[in-house]
């Protein structure tokens, strides 16, 4: 399988190390002309528990791809992505499937307007990854992903790309109730990334104190409810659960929100806390602790243009 990985960031690059190591031809898909260059001069350097990877997986720009692949696994910020897939229309053919494992809720519909529904696929990752350094990824933790067909697409695909992860070190499962897996994930993040990136710390400084702790567990119960409103028939406890591994096993894992703060990039704040509550205005609740931290990554992410 030839498999294009759009966005060689943290995640995109722990992802392709795993496509690369079951056997699959890599292409990690970027626009940092130094980042790129570093790991075509001396490979992807992927750091885990089990030690450190030297991998010799090709870098390109997004107008270096001139032929179609079979799979492009889409990495991006949610607010990129249309962007970034017109950059490689030469590499979406008839037959080219589409994965989004980005964050938040709506990526499915923006996928859509790149390929036929049927070659459209979901998913949700619980994996830790940071960037380090120009070609250098960090992995310190447990973790794995689903995916499935956001739409009426057969599920054979989706099989064989969460095997091929399987066997490249990313336990994933191809699971029929993925807009479940993605609610669930939307929510974790609305309760975490938004606290690390205000506090300017690690899930670990959040499980030192009872203020942030509350303030997760009502954030976690306010999406379950828009949820299950919403017609999406999830539980609150898996996702309690999920934020305590955070806090404890990836206690200092950098979330993406506040890689992005620190970097003086914009936030994923509207497709994750946004997209809530814009679920929560339709259904006629009030979401007021998810409210507020989106409001302040919102002012936060006007920073960047002031």
């Amino acid at each position: 399988m030839k498999i294009a990985i759009l966005g060689a960031g943290a995640m995109g690059c722990l992802y392709g190390a795993a496509f690369h190591r079951a056997g699959a031809e890599v292409l990690l898909i970027d626009v940092d002309q130094a980042h790129i260059d570093a790991i075509n001069a001396g490979g992807l350097e992927l750091e885990t528990r089990a030690g450190t990877e030297m991998l010799p997986i090709p870098a390109l720009r997004p107008d270096q791809l001139d032929a179609p692949v079979d799979l492009v696994v889409v990495f991006t910020k949610t607010f990129q992505t249309d962007r970034a897939l017109g950059g490689i229309a030469a590499a979406i053919g008839p037959d080219t499937q589409l994965l989004s494992l980005q964050n938040g809720l709506g990526n499915d519909r923006r996928l859509a307007e790149h390929a036929a529904p049927e070659r459209v696929m979901v998913g949700a990752s619980t994996m830790p990854s940071d960037l380090i350094g120009l070609g250098k990824v960090r992995s310190h933790g447990e973790g794995g992903s689903r995916l499935f067909p956001a739409f009426e697409g057969e599920a054979d695909f989706a099989v064989r790309v969460a095997d091929l992860l399987t066997a490249g070190g990313i336990p994933t499962t191809a699971d029929p109730a993925i807009h479940q897996v993605i609610w669930s994930k939307a929510i974790f993040n609305a309760a975490m990334n938004p606290l690390c990136a205000l506090t300017l710390r690690t899930p670990g400084f959040l499980f030192l104190h009872d203020e942030s702790r509350d303030m997760i567990r009502t954030v976690v119960d306010e999406g379950v409810g828009v949820a299950r409103a919403s017609g999406v028939m999830i539980e609150a406890q898996p996702i309690h659960d999920l934020t305590h591994v955070s806090m404890t096993d990836h206690a200092n894992h950098e979330a993406s929100m506040l890689q992005d703060v620190k970097a003086g990039r914009r936030t994923e704040i509207d497709a994750i806390n946004g997209a809530i509550l814009d679920a929560a205005h339709a259904a006629g609740l009030s979401v007021p602790v998810t409210e507020t931290l989106y409001r302040m990554l919102r002012l936060q992410d006007a920073k960047i243009s002031t």
